[in-house]
């Protein structure tokens, strides 16, 4: 156990091996930055890659940048030319996909796409670690990474494999994980291809027609150390100058993986998204209405919590001063409302006229009626507050056309309660009327009643 832990053990060389992934994952983004430099970025990857998975790498950056400018032109070419190859082919699945005919026809040309896709994902896959180990035209490097893929079907499975739970663990379950990303697979998939490029290699010297190797770049011969030849702080020393990649790689990964875990335990879910437009509310009003109402619903205050957004202003007086403030509060309120992050709204006169005309609130009527029993819609019906909401109108075409006279279809129904005579607000202060409103596409209906509820027990 002692052995698989020490500094020169399996444990240490795999992680050595991990951080290599991560460093060279950063070098391969940086470089295909440029878009047409993927190509030469991949290469240059796949070439430090496969030397990695043979244990001779040397300097990672030195030799991922020969790589790069050795190998730049071809694979720029291989790359654009894939990539217009790939536009075709989506644009090929988008058809295909979305004009579907039940006739012979089709089907064809649905199999011939599918085969034509697979041919490409191999190519995709084989490409560039080909074009990093060999010299040879454009052409043979299409045609040779297309036959190695179908004879090596079960290396075309797996290294398809990496990529696809590499895909889905970023996507779905550790975005962080993305610090790997392209470099972890690429390491993976040299560790696949190696004996496979070994084998093509022996083929190549014995037939002139094969691709050639490339030459390996010039490394200087180094002096080999172990931890277990140095003692005292020289052990130190040795540990930073030969792991300092790793050791910094790891302490990036563990503050990534320690702020991800912090941020899972103490993760709380919003059970109400509450706005107040137009209302000036102090510190104990916000608590009453965050902290004491999910005492009220009994909720755990460690796990559940209420998003306030307080400081909204809106009016119509164009010519008001604070006019950058109202444009700022009606996008941040149509954002809220489009991605379903706002229940409540608790505003004044002005406020609810502007969010009733836009078709915001929803008609606080039918869903009172809607509770069993309806004992809350009877004590509140004699102070539902209605208003207007324009449907369809003409606006735009008036502004345009001064002679047009604009029309405007429209409808009327109870959008708000007046909340101004409640205890619970009195005791604030409030000057002029409070209505409370709900939002159409609300996603804590239930809660937003029971809100209500809290809000008037005290008429």
């Amino acid at each position: 156990m002692k052995a698989l832990f020490d500094i020169d053990g399996p444990a240490m060389r795999f992680a050595t091996k991990l951080a290599y992934s991560a460093y060279l994952n950063i070098l391969w983004f940086i470089c295909c930055l440029p878009v047409f430099t993927v190509g030469a970025s991949t290469t240059a990857l796949f070439y430090v890659t496969l030397k990695v998975a043979k244990n001779e790498e040397g300097s990672l950056t030195r030799s991922f940048f020969r790589s790069f400018k050795e190998n730049f032109r071809q694979a720029t070419i291989i790359w654009l030319i894939l990539l217009g190859s790939g536009i075709l082919l989506g644009v090929d699945g988008y058809i295909f996909y979305h004009m579907r005919y039940d006739n012979v026809l089709w089907t064809l040309g649905t199999a011939v796409f599918l085969v034509m896709l697979a041919a490409y994902a191999i190519i995709l896959m084989y490409i560039f670690p080909l074009l990093a180990r060999f010299h040879n035209t454009v052409r043979a490097m299409f045609k040779n990474a297309l036959m190695i893929g179908m004879r090596f079907l079960l290396c075309t499975v797996l290294m398809a494999l990496i990529y696809f739970i590499m895909a889905v663990v970023v996507i779905r379950f550790f975005t962080p994980a993305v610090i790997f990303g392209e470099g972890l697979c690429a390491l993976l998939c040299s560790h696949l291809l190696s004996n496979i490029l070994l084998l093509c290699e022996k083929q190549a010297k014995e037939s002139d027609e094969e691709p050639s190797p490339a030459p390996e770049d010039p490394e200087p011969e180094e002096q080999r150390w172990s931890v277990k030849d140095v003692h005292g702080k020289a052990k130190i020393g040795y540990i930073w100058e030969y792991y300092k990649l790793p050791i910094v790689i790891a302490c990036i990964f563990l503050y990534i993986a320690g702020y991800t875990i912090h941020g899972r335990l103490t993760h709380k879910d919003t059970v109400l998204y509450t706005a107040l437009v137009n209302v000036s509310a102090g510190d104990a009003f916000t608590e009453k209405i965050s902290m004491d109402f999910l005492g009220y619903l009994g909720a755990d205050t460690k796990k559940e919590k209420i998003d306030l957004y307080n400081g909204l202003y809106l009016t119509k007086e164009e010519s008001d001063a604070d006019q950058e403030y109202v444009y700022a509060s009606s996008t941040k309120i149509t954002a809220a409302i489009a991605s379903e992050r706002l229940d409540v709204v608790l505003m004044d006169q002005n406020a609810f006229d502007i969010l009733s005309q836009s078709g915001c609130l929803c008609n606080i009527e039918q869903l009172l009626l809607q509770e069993t029993p309806p004992d809350l819609y009877r004590e509140l019906q004699p102070r539902l507050a209605a208003n207007t909401v324009i449907i369809e109108d003409n606006s735009i075409d008036a502004q345009l056309d001064p002679s047009v006279a604009y029309t405007a279809v429209t409808d009327e129904y109870p959008m708000a309660v007046d909340i101004s005579q409640s205890q619970f607000i009195l005791e604030e202060g409030f000057d002029g009327t409070l209505y409370f409103g709900i939002v159409s596409n609300a996603p804590h209906k239930d809660t937003a009643i029971a809100c209500l509820r809290y809000l008037t027990d005290s008429f």
